[in-house]
C-alpha cells in the first residue's frame, strides 16, 4: 500500500530535479546572453579596441542565436531530446572556455558565435523537454521554472558575473558561465529521462507564419523596440562611466538595479496582460521606454557629471526604463500567438528570433553611436528606434482595430500557457 505513493513521490522529485537543472542551464544561457555589457570596458582595454567595436560581441552572439534557433531546430527534429540537450550544453560550455582563454579578439568573436548557437539549441530544447517530463498536471509550472532561469540571470547572474569580471578578470566571468553549464550538463546526464521528440516543423512553415501580415508587424515592432533598448543596455557600463563617478563595482550595482527592476516589470507585465490585454500592455511598455530614454538622455547630456543628484537620477531612470521594458516580452508572446492561433508555438519561435535580431541591431547601432557621436548620445539613438516601434504599433492598432483582440477577448495567462503546452 505504501509503495505506490513513495514511487509517485520519487518520480515527482526526479521530475523536479530535472526541471531545476534545466533552469540552471537557462540561468547560464541568460547570464551569458547579457554579461558582455558589464565586462565590455575590460575586454576593450585588454585588446586595445574601441568599445564600439568590442560591443559587436553582443551583435554576433545575438545574430548566431537568431539564425541558429529555427535552422538547428528544423535540422535536429529527429534527434533524441536528451542527446540534443547534452550537445547544446557541450557546445555552449566549450565556446565559453574558448572565450575565457581567447588570445585575440578574433578568437573571442568566434567563441561568441558558437555560444549563441549552443544557447539557441539549448533553450528551444529545454522548454520542450520540461513540458514532456513534467506531465499534464505540472507543465505550466515546469515551463515557468525553466524560463525563470532567464529572469534570475537578468536580475542576479549578470551583476554577479560583472562583479567577478571587474574584481578579477573578464575571463573569469566566462569561466563562471562555463562552470554553471558543466554542472547542468552533468546533472541532466544523471537525472533526465528519455523523452520523445516533438512533431517536426518545417522551415517553410516557419517562414509562412512569419510572413503573415499580423505576425510580420508584431515581430517588426519587437525587433525595433528590443534594438532600441539594447543600444543602451549593451553599452550601459560605458554610459554609466561617462555620466557618473561610479567605480567598476558601482557599475555592477547599476546592473543589479536593472535586473531587479526587470524581474518586477516581468511580473507586472503578466498581471497587466490579464487585466488590460496584451496590446495595451505592449503599447504602454513601448511608450514608457521611449519616455524613459528621453529622461535618461537629458540627464546624460545636461546634468553635471559627478554630482550625487546626477547619479541618483541616472539610477532612477535606469530602474524605470528596465521595469517598463520588461512589461513587453510577455505581452509580445501573447500578441504573436493571437495573430497565429493555428500555429502559436511557431509564432512564438519567430518572435524569439526577432528579439535576438533586435539585440544584434542594438549592439551595431550602439557601436556606431559611440564611434560617430558619444556615450551620452546612446539613449537618443535608442529612443529613435523605440519611437519607430511605437509608430508601427500605433499605426497597426488604429488602422485595423477590428483585427486586434481587445482585453475582454484575450486569453488569460493560464490559457496562453495551455495553448503553448499543446
Amino acid at each position: 500500500m505504501s509503495t505506490e505513493p513513495t514511487t509517485g513521490r520519487t518520480a515527482g522529485e526526479r521530475c523536479l530535479g530535472a526541471v531545476l537543472l534545466l533552469a540552471l542551464g537557462a540561468f547560464a544561457v541568460g547570464t551569458d546572453s547579457y554579461i558582455i555589457s558589464g565586462i565590455l570596458p575590460a575586454i576593450a582595454g585588454e585588446f586595445r579596441l574601441p568599445e564600439g567595436v568590442t560591443g559587436q560581441l553582443v551583435t554576433v552572439f545575438a545574430l548566431s542565436y537568431a539564425i541558429s534557433a529555427p535552422v538547428l531546430t528544423t535540422l535536429t527534429a529527429a534527434f533524441g531530446r536528451r542527446l540534443l540537450l547534452q550537445t547544446a550544453l557541450g557546445v555552449f560550455l566549450l565556446a565559453n572556455v574558448l572565450g575565457a582563454f581567447a588570445p585575440t579578439y578574433g578568437v573571442l568573436l568566434v567563441a561568441r558565435v558558437l555560444a549563441g548557437a549552443g544557447a539557441a539549441m539549448y533553450m528551444n530544447t529545454a522548454v520542450a523537454v520540461a513540458t514532456a517530463v513534467a506531465g499534464d498536471s505540472r507543465r505550466g509550472r515546469a515551463v515557468s521554472l525553466v524560463l525563470g532561469g532567464l529572469t534570475l540571470a537578468t536580475a542576479f547572474g549578470v551583476p554577479l558575473g560583472s562583479l567577478v569580471g571587474n574584481l578579477g578578470s573578464w575571463r573569469g566571468t566566462l569561466g563562471l558561465t562555463a562552470a554553471l553549464a558543466a554542472v547542468a550538463m552533468a546533472g541532466l546526464a544523471l537525472t533526465l529521462p528519455a523523452t520523445a521528440a516533438p512533431p517536426a516543423v518545417s522551415m517553410g512553415r516557419r517562414l509562412r507564419v512569419a510572413a503573415r501580415p499580423g505576425v510580420l508587424v508584431a515581430v517588426t515592432a519587437n525587433t525595433l523596440v528590443v534594438g532600441g533598448s539594447f543600444v543602451v543596455f549593451t553599452y550601459l557600463a560605458v554610459l554609466t562611466r561617462a555620466v557618473t563617478p561610479l567605480s567598476e563595482a558601482g557599475i555592477s550595482a547599476v546592473l543589479l538595479v536593472w535586473g531587479v527592476a526587470a524581474a518586477a516589470g516581468n511580473a507586472a507585465g503578466g498581471r497587466s496582460c490579464d487585466r488590460r490585454g496584451s496590446e495595451r500592455t505592449y503599447l504602454y511598455g513601448v511608450g514608457g521606454v521611449a519616455a524613459s530614454f528621453v529622461a535618461l538622455g537629458t540627464v546624460a547630456l545636461a546634468a553635471p557629471r559627478g554630482h550625487t543628484a546626477t547619479t541618483a537620477v541616472f539610477l532612477l531612470c535606469t530602474l524605470v526604463w528596465s521595469g517598463l521594458y520588461w512589461l513587453i516580452p510577455g505581452a509580445q508572446v501573447q500578441r504573436v500567438m493571437l495573430r497565429a492561433p493555428d500555429a502559436p508555438v511557431v509564432a512564438v519561435s519567430v518572435s524569439s528570433a526577432s528579439s535576438y535580431l533586435g539585440v544584434a541591431l542594438g549592439g551595431a547601432a550602439g557601436g556606431a553611436t559611440l564611434q560617430y557621436a558619444s556615450a551620452q548620445a546612446l539613449p537618443w539613438t535608442g529612443c529613435a528606434l523605440v519611437l519607430c516601434a511605437l509608430l508601427v504599433v500605433v499605426r497597426d492598432r488604429y488602422q485595423a482595430p477590428e483585427a486586434l483582440p481587445d482585453a475582454k477577448k484575450e486569453p488569460s495567462g493560464s490559457t496562453v500557457r495551455e495553448t503553448l503546452d499543446t
